[in-house]
């Protein structure tokens, strides 16, 4: 049985995004056969102890001393030296499991930033690293839509300069490692740049075959009607003030709804300006629900509207294309390669005034259209049901673990 030292710092089987992709890796690679040691945090140590693991998967948790746990909640900028810190105490760990159990390959797949990186290359086995993000970038014509936060992007871009040219964990794991995988043509681009020669490219957004709806059925267009759903953080890379203007260019089609689901510190904000711009009658937040919750909000709603001007590879576009939903957002980073034409509608975004435009042209015509809404439906939930845990674990594993 081949070994796997797996470095997943997020993991925890109750949550989706970055935690839930450590936890399905994990069991993922166990599932195939392999013996699996899978280092974590510390902090998902309870919900992942709750659930029944397989007897080829162990988990070691992994905590920082001294009271050092709170740096990660304590800022941004304080998180970041937390996972460094942490991601020397992987290395330690590593190299004193290595010495007993002797791995056959060092797979790290959370956090999945390629500038952030990871130490374990410097274990002499072969290193896999991603699938990762980080080289997206978000559009400096649409700055407005972050108000006094884009100066958070533009000093983003400048340490993620720093990070590629001084960064050991970044700059000689592209160079040492066996295999890079990327999620999206910015990363890519961006790990050739610093060298990188053996870089491969896979979504990082998959799902488990639990995630399915047990029987779909494709979405049926009503006339006059059409239930927008928007899922995520509240955060000024999101977008979901550009949201905002495009249903003020809808707002002469009652029909037509979005309803917001998540939390994050621009929600208030959000709500306010919901009432400032008077779109209490078209624009509803509903707050965070549970992971299992929110398929009933993909069963429900007609089409995903998701306008994210920053973002790897979003989870919740496959998520809800597997309940069929259409999705809505700009051709940009990750999204512009999981939705196509038949899929949606991938909106060009050269400036906010031609992205507005073209969002509100895609949604009247899904609005008017029932019956290409439905043809939508069923191709979205074809293209999802290729998005599965199972064949992303395969795919890598066959391309660049050791035979």
């Amino acid at each position: 049985m081949k070994k796997v030292l797996l470095s997943a710092f997020a993991c925890d089987p109750s949550q989706g995004s970055e935690p839930g992709y450590g936890w399905n890796w994990a069991t993922g690679l166990a599932g195939k056969g392999y013996e699996v040691h899978c280092m974590t945090r510390g902090e998902g140590r309870e919900n992942i102890e709750a659930f029944e693991k397989p007897a080829n998967l162990h988990f070691h948790y992994i905590t920082l001393p001294l009271g050092l746990e709170k740096m990660y909640s304590f800022s941004q900028a304080s998180m970041y030296l937390y996972y460094m810190i942490w991601q020397q105490l992987a290395l330690k760990k590593g190299k004193s499991l290595h010495k007993k159990i002797s791995f056959d390959v060092i797979h790290h797949v959370t956090w999945g930033s390629i500038q952030m990186g990871s130490f374990l290359y410097k274990i002499p086995v072969p290193f896999i690293f991603g699938p990762s993000g980080g080289g997206q970038f978000s559009p400096v014509a649409f700055k407005k839509y972050f108000g006094n936060s884009w100066k958070v992007e533009e000093t983003r871009v400048k340490v993620s300069a720093f990070l590629l040219k001084y960064n050991p964990a970044c700059k000689e794991m592209i160079r040492k490692a066996a295999a890079i995988w990327v999620s999206n043509p910015d990363t890519s681009q961006l790990v050739h740049n610093a060298n990188g020669t053996k870089v491969f490219s896979t979504m990082d957004a998959a799902l488990p075959h639990s995630f399915y709806p047990p029987k779909f059925e494709p979405k049926l267009g009503k006339a006059n009607v059409l239930r927008l759903l928007w899922v995520g953080r509240f955060m000024p890379r999101k977008g979901h003030m550009l949201l905002l203007d495009v249903m003020e260019n809808l707002r002469d089609y009652p029909g037509i709804t979005l309803t917001m689901i998540g939390d994050g510190e621009q929600r208030e904000l959000f709500e306010e300006s919901v009432v400032q711009r008077g779109l209490q009658d078209a624009v509803f937040s509903k707050g965070k629900v549970s992971f299992s919750q929110v398929k009933h909000f993909y069963q429900q709603f007609d089409a995903f509207f998701f306008t994210s001007l920053r973002d790897s590879c979003p989870a919740q576009l496959v998520e809800a294309m597997a309940y069929g939903m259409p999705v809505v957002t700009l051709n940009l980073h990750g999204q512009a390669i999981i939705v196509n034409e038949k899929t949606g509608f991938r909106c060009a975004c050269e400036t906010p005034e031609q992205a507005i435009e073209a969002l509100t042209h895609a949604i009247l015509r899904l609005y008017r259209e029932p019956g290409l809404l439905t043809e939508m439906s069923a191709d979205a939930h074809a293209f999802a049901l290729d998005q599965t845990w199972d064949q992303k674990i395969s795919k890598i594993t066959a391309n660049s673990y050791p035979a």
